[in-house]
């Protein structure tokens, strides 16, 4: 390339506007994905980034390269749209595909191609016990099939990513546990100080064991107290936030609270004591309560409570965290870690009251459990707001009108006219609430008695297994006929107030997407099945005509149904 005259300034190339938001986008993501797994206690190996190489005649790149242990995390970042994130997997599939073959050889690859950037791999492993981990990292959600050809490799969602990053902001390098196990990895894999003859023996804890005549739990259940050492449960516990990256509809605590945590942390470090309330947890079946003689204790011929001793097995995700989380993260290991907390860390001083599982208990019946423990603990709290209890619902009775109401909304946040613009994540701003619309707009559409209810027009074989309450799968069908149907209605006006004002944005004029809004259209649509009218979306958009002038904006609050007569009036005469 020819070079520039001497003392004359190369321009540089002036970026567009897109250009500009681009590169922009693709660095604040590369950012947040790197302050999580830096932040849990990976480091990054230098010189490896956006390097392209030949493996196995396949040539590729990865854009950073992770190590924590034995553990080399091979992160690929991707800020394409959807639609392009296909295409994308699939060329990447086959280097993929090589290295999950040989990861061994792709190690001795990469020491042959990079001496130096591997030389920064922690030492004291042997090659064969590393464990190489693909990480698929991308901005914007995609098809779902995609996942399911290329299983073999971990993805870390947008929302799961922000999951993290507030997570790991508040607990630091304590959140390793979780991340590892989000991973899809079993911590027994992972060495720890470059060794990886690690104990996963249980540890001992002495305590008293309540009688379960005295419990009122069903049978097999046991309730223990007993002192633990915050160390152990930071390792071991798990908490079901709904904003976390678990496949589960049942989960429903609230996001960890960073300012919380602090403030218990300086608490802990001014007075050099804990709290005086205890932490409540669900354990597993194979933790046993041992008598003097170290033989299991059978609480049903127990009259009075008696000292025991615990045996915890030290398994990562295995104790539910009902009640003080932020106590027990308090305890977190810093980057740098704090010489006081740390010793505070390993002392058993917090006061653990534990229910332990019934023998073969399944998982789905383990999180409906501790959803009504823990609705029991906060039912009474003003935090237990109505979103709290809308999600705990859905666990514990997901054939209640407002359970399927809130199901139903999850749907449309999905898919049709309402995608993307309600909330359904803690980050998630000027974006529709969720808790009015499921209450006030979903509920009684949905319900699944009445006249003017979407179970009136629901023509299915198991419909009357709905009524009772016998038959999840029809209920999940009725829950996707609902969602088709609202969307019927929501496309018909969209189509007539336009793309432009089908917003959340206040800035808009004649925005449309307001919850009041939305829980008239919903009662509109109520209205026209108790009505008996045709509800095709030929026929709402040929009535809806001229539903661009309608004056929306003389409707505050919660002025619902006088707004949604005023529609019927106006336009389905």
């Amino acid at each position: 390339m020819a070079k520039a005259p001497v003392g004359k300034k190369i321009k540089k190339k002036v970026l567009s506007a897109k250009e500009k938001a681009d590169a922009k986008l693709q660095g604040d993501h590369r950012k947040f994905v790197r302050s999580v797994i830096q932040g849990v206690g990976f480091n990054r190996a230098t010189g490896l980034s956006d390097k392209e190489f030949t493996f196995d005649n396949q040539t590729s790149d990865f854009d950073d390269i992770f190590v924590y242990e034995n553990l080399i995390l091979l992160a690929e970042y991707t800020t394409s749209q959807s639609s392009a994130v296909g295409g994308h997997l699939k060329n990447k599939k086959i280097i993929y595909d090589k290295i999950i073959a040989n990861p061994v050889g792709f190690i001795d690859f990469l020491k042959e191609k990079f001496p130096k950037s591997v030389d920064q791999f922690p030492k004291g492993y042997h090659k064969t016990k590393l464990v190489v981990k693909i990480l698929y990292c991308s901005r914007f959600d995609f098809d779902g099939h995609h996942r399911e050809n290329i299983n073999q490799i971990s993805y870390l969602n947008y929302s799961e990513l922000r999951y993290f990053v507030s997570v790991v902001a508040a607990i630091k390098r304590s959140a390793r546990f979780e991340f590892i196990h989000f991973l899809g990895l079993d911590l027994k894999q992972i060495g720890e100080n470059g060794s990886l003859d690690i104990s996963s023996s249980s540890k001992d804890y002495h305590g008293s064991i309540l009688p379960e005549a005295h419990s009122n739990f069903d049978d097999g259940y046991k309730v223990v107290s007993f002192y633990a050492d915050p160390d152990v449960l930071l390792r071991t516990s798990y908490v079901l936030r709904a904003d976390g990256w678990r496949d589960s509809l049942n989960v429903y605590q609230r996001m960890i609270s960073r300012a919380k945590v602090e403030g218990i942390r300086a608490y802990l470090k001014k007075e050099k004591r804990v709290f005086i309330n205890n932490i409540i947890v669900t354990l597993p079946s194979d933790v046993k309560p041992l008598d003097v003689d170290n033989n299991t204790i059978d609480a049903k011929g127990l009259i009075d409570t008696a000292p025991v001793k615990i045996k915890l097995p030290s398994k990562p995700n295995s104790v539910g965290l009902i009640d003080g989380q932020h106590r027990v993260f308090a305890y977190y290991e810093s980057e740098k870690d704090d010489v006081e907390i740390a010793a505070l860390r390993k002392q058993q001083n917090l006061l653990v009251t534990g229910i332990i599982y019934p023998v073969g208990m399944q998982a789905i019946a383990r999180e409906k459990f501790e959803a009504k423990l823990f609705l029991e603990i906060n039912s009474n709290q003003t935090s237990a707001n109505s979103t709290l209890k809308q999600a705990i619902g859905m666990v514990l009775d997901p054939f209640s009108n407002e359970s399927i109401a809130a199901r139903t909304l999850a749907g449309l946040a999905r898919t049709g006219p309402l995608a993307g613009y309600i909330q359904q994540y803690f980050y998630d701003t000027d974006k529709l609430k969720t808790t009015s619309i499921v209450s006030y707009g979903l509920r009684p559409l949905v319900k699944t008695k009445g006249q003017d209810s979407i179970f009136k027009i629901w023509s299915h074989a198991s419909k009357e297994d709905v009524s009772s309450q016998s038959n999840d799968e029809a209920l999940e069908e009725y829950v996707k006929y609902c969602v088709s149907v609202i969307n019927i209605m929501l496309g018909a006006v969209k189509s007539r107030v336009g793309s432009a004002r089908w917003v959340t944005d206040k800035k808009v004029d004649g925005y449309i997407l307001t919850t009041t809004y939305i829980n008239s259209i919903l009662i509109v649509l109520r209205m026209l099945i108790e009505n008996d009218k045709d509800i095709s979306f030929d026929a709402l958009s040929k009535n809806l005509v001229g539903l661009e002038k309608f004056d929306f904006s003389q409707y505050r609050s919660s002025q619902y149904n006088a707004m949604a007569i005023k529609i019927v009036e106006t336009y389905f005469k």
